[in-house]
């Protein structure tokens, strides 16, 4: 199923309705990374902003920032492009027609770095490959951010007249940006797997503890 919040959050929230430049880094053991501060601030500021766009009802802006790779992946799952993009506008309809609002999104430090994924580096206007100095094709490295993240959403609840309760989420962001460039995107749309992250990335570590994921949890705020 596609959707902006995690799995948790919104079979929380339904169930609520039927009774939610050169960058230097330095290895901190397992694969993570100890990065710039003014990096790991970019890529919470970019979350952050992620929280804004969601709490304005601007759900278009975590469509438009999803990780083209994992958009891509999604994409086969959903039989195609077309497809996905269908069920993405179908998330949105769903969230409007519970009328559940995004009324928090709190953004924590970021919990580790991972330098992953060397691919060629493609010209934004011409889409075609960089060329360095010496007439080589340019490679590039990228982020991959875990930011957590606290999200308080409202919804009414129709068995109670249309009581709005509040259900709050603790999980995290997967972020991911080409080094020394600060453009974050973001796995939205379906939370990933770890499954989903080792494919994707094969350089993160195999211990699950050392992707240092916070747990996710939601709870009904009385």
């Amino acid at each position: 199923m596609i959707n902006f919040f995690s799995t948790s959050l919104l079979t929380a929230a339904t169930a609520v309705c039927v009774s939610i430049g050169s960058v230097h880094a330095q290895e901190v053991g397992q694969g993570a990374v100890a990065v710039d501060p003014l990096i790991s601030n970019s890529a919470r500021a970019a979350v952050q902003k992620l929280g804004i766009e969601m709490m304005k009802g601007n759900f278009q802006y975590s469509i438009d920032r999803m990780y083209p790779r994992w958009k891509r992946r999604l994409a086969v799952r959903n039989g195609g492009m077309v497809k996905l993009d269908a069920a993405l506008a179908q998330s949105v309809q769903q969230q409007l027609n519970m009328q559940m609002k995004v009324v928090g999104y709190t953004v924590g430090h970021p919990t580790a770095f991972f330098s992953v994924w060397k691919a060629k580096k493609i010209d934004a206007n011409t889409g075609k490959p960089v060329i360095d100095a010496t007439g080589r094709e340019r490679i590039v490295s990228h982020w991959l951010a875990v930011v957590p993240t606290v999200v308080r959403v409202k919804i009414p609840d129709p068995q109670r007249g249309n009581m709005i309760r509040e259900i709050e989420e603790s999980s995290y962001t997967i972020a991911i940006s080409e080094k020394g460039s600060n453009d974050w995107h973001f796995m939205t749309g379906m939370k990933p797997s770890i499954q989903d992250l080792r494919s994707l990335f094969p350089s993160l570590p195999a211990d699950e503890k050392a992707l240092h994921l916070p747990p996710s949890k939601a709870r009904e705020i009385k």
